[in-house]
């Protein structure tokens, strides 16, 4: 799968909070960006699915 320039937006996000805060979830990516959730839910799974991020089961984002 090819990442797109806004999956990338979306990878960098999740890295500057999980060097901000140690942990990273959704609700976290959806204030950094200023995106609504269920935008945050679709971005996270295809990027999940393009094996660009995993999500554990206490739903952090890695």
């Amino acid at each position: 799968m090819e990442l797109h320039a806004s999956g990338e937006d979306y990878l960098e996000a999740i890295l500057v909070i999980q060097k901000q805060k140690g942990m990273v979830r959704s609700i976290d990516v959806v204030r950094h960006l200023n995106l609504s959730k269920p935008s945050v839910s679709h971005a996270v799974s295809l990027l999940q699915t393009g094996g660009f991020l995993t999500v554990d089961e206490d739903h952090f984002l890695h």
